[in-house]
């Protein structure tokens, strides 16, 4: 038997009611699938980020206990001590954690004290509850808890050399048996670091495979099932389909399946003339509520941060003109549910027969997904910017162990040996000073060449300082940034022309000037070290010269591709290079 128009609209609706049911189902099953996927993710980032927390409070305490052996200064041992709090936050809050009852907050508050984000510590405790049982889990906190012993020997080798420091009168024998044995301890703890990043990445690995089979499982089932609707959905559809009117307008059978929103409005009773029935699909409102209300009815339902910007361009609309007119509008609109959802509203001004602006016809399209993605974009930026800052420091620090091995092989050397060795002291801070410039600065790619040179240039004023001689230094440099492969060259030269200046033109000087310039001169940039100390020797040729300092001068001057130039002025001895301005910011 044929079924009737209401039989087949009553079949076609309780299909429709059980396709919602359905798709509300699925949506549900998705949306714990990805509640669970984002917690493992935060949870994992959580302990990532955590152990290099602790990786660098170790790194800071090693630090500082190296240079309480150097310098026997209590203020370095206080800060010793001091930096290890994050690590004994952390050991709190995992020995808390592995109580059959455990309190809470005891657990977050460590954590905190750890530096972990309060945002991953819940998903950090979450994944300890539920899977320290698991291997990779037990693994990393096994690895973790023989860290804890490392670092107990690290605080007991530290308290024996503050006891045995108090008491006085250390050898140079001595400090270099604590300085051994502080490097093995160092070597072990980040050999346990290693271990501990290999068992995450393992967790995080099986976490991703389980993640993604169970959506491809969630996702088969969901096309299985739609697939099945779709066709019982799609029979009841065509049944319908045959009562529509055959003689509907092609152009509006584009307007209404559009699944952007287009729209005519006429500027002068700021009404909607035409709002396409996307506006349905995309917002939920009805479409005779939005032609009554006009644009009142969207300001009442925009984001407030957008508002009083979008009302500027409204009240505009009574005197538009091309100029003025803004082709594209992005703001957040509020749907009939109550979400907000970003829109990009693209426009053309329309004007009358008398070339007066009558209407504004365009399209309205929901971006909420392309500004999700640019926010996920932005915190990844910020997250590799954060690794860049660490890594910049963690050079710096390493340079400044270097520096201060030097200093140690000092003692019981020539004064020719310490010479040389205080040399290249100097030419490892000028490194490390970009590093550190590098690390502190907001741009990872630029170094401020005013700041690197004045610092430097005092720095190395400071190690020549003596009360029988009086220099002065002028240091004039342009207040620009460079990239980090110019910065390293020009401060290894500035280093090396003023080494050169004291060591030189004001050696049996009592009293001399010294100025450092760096200026604009056309397209390059003028670097020049002037002194009025000695005058230099008539037949002095850098290219014959012996000196290391020279000759390292003039590969850094080749590798900035610069040019040298070396003039005698009377009194004033002048060293001049001319280079190419190269900064990362202008590629």
């Amino acid at each position: 038997m044929k079924k009737t128009a209401e039989q087949n609209g009553f079949d076609f609706d309780r299909k429709f009611i059980g396709l919602l049911i359905f798709a509300s189902t699925c949506a549900i099953l998705l949306i714990i699938n990805v509640t669970l996927a984002i917690s493992f993710a935060s949870g994992l980032r959580g302990y990532v980020g955590g152990e290099g927390h602790w990786t660098k409070s170790q790194k800071e305490s090693m630090i500082h206990l190296h240079r309480y052996i150097l310098t026997e200064n209590a203020q370095d041992y206080e800060s010793f001590n001091s930096v290890l709090r994050v690590i004994m936050g952390d050991r709190r809050g995992r020995e808390e954690l592995k109580k059959d009852n455990y309190d809470y907050d005891v657990v977050f508050e460590g954590f905190r004290q750890g530096l972990n984000h309060p945002d991953d510590i819940p998903h950090m405790i979450r994944i300890f509850d539920w899977f320290h049982d698991f291997s990779p889990v037990k693994d990393a906190i096994e690895i973790w808890e023989e860290g804890d012993r490392k670092i107990d020997q690290l605080i007991e080798f530290g308290e024996h050399i503050h006891a045995t420091i108090q008491q006085g009168d250390i050898s140079y024998e001595q400090k270099i048996a604590w300085t051994k044995e502080l490097n093995r301890l160092d070597h072990e703890l980040t050999a346990l670091e290693l271990r501990f990043s290999e068992s995450m990445d393992s967790m995080a690995r099986l976490v991703n495979r389980i993640v993604k089979w169970a959506t491809i499982i969630l996702g088969l089932f969901i096309i299985g099932i739609g697939i099945w609707l779709t066709r019982r959905f799609y029979t009841s559809a065509k049944i319908w389909a045959e009562t529509i009117k055959e003689s509907e307008n092609k152009f509006r059978n584009v307007l209404t399946n559009s699944q952007d929103i287009l729209f005519k409005m006429n500027i002068k009773t700021k009404k909607y003339e035409y709002v396409s029935p996307a506006l349905e699909s995309m917002l939920g409102y009805d479409v005779e509520e939005f032609l009554e209300g006009g644009v009142d009815f969207i300001l009442s339902n925009m984001h407030p941060e957008d508002k009083e910007r979008i009302q500027k361009v409204v009240d505009e609309y009574q005197s538009i003109n091309d100029r003025e007119f803004l082709p594209t509008l992005e703001y957040r609109l509020q749907d009939a549910e109550g979400n907000w959802k970003w829109v990009s509203n693209t426009r053309n001004l329309v004007r009358d027969e008398n070339g007066e602006p009558d209407a504004i016809v365009g399209t309205v399209r929901d971006i909420s997904v392309r500004k999700e993605q640019d926010q996920q974009i932005k915190k990844s930026l910020e997250e590799k910017e954060l690794l860049l800052q660490e890594i910049h420091h963690r050079v710096k620090n390493n340079l400044s162990i270097i520096s201060s091995l030097l200093e140690l092989q000092k003692d019981g050397m020539s004064e020719q040996v310490q010479q040389i060795l205080s040399a290249s002291q100097l030419r490892i801070k000028s490194i490390a000073k970009v590093h550190e410039k590098l690390y502190k600065s907001t741009n990872l790619s630029d170094t401020p060449l005013d700041v690197y040179v004045i610092e430097l240039a005092e720095e190395i004023g400071r190690t020549y300082h003596s009360n029988k001689q009086t220099i002065e230094m002028q240091i004039d440099v342009l207040p620009l940034s460079v990239s980090i492969n110019q910065a390293i060259p020009i401060g290894l030269i500035v280093n090396e022309l003023i080494n050169n200046a004291f060591k030189h033109a004001f050696h049996g000087k009592e009293e001399g000037t010294l100025i450092i310039s760096i200026q604009e001169d056309g397209d390059h940039l003028s670097l020049e070290v002037k002194s009025n100390g000695n005058v230099l020797d008539k037949n002095f040729d850098p290219q014959n010269s012996d000196s290391l300092g020279m000759t390292l001068i003039q590969v850094l001057v080749r590798r900035i591709d610069g040019t040298l130039a070396i003039n005698q002025d009377g009194e004033w001895s002048s060293f001049t290079i001319h280079f190419t301005f190269d900064s990362e910011s202008d590629k």
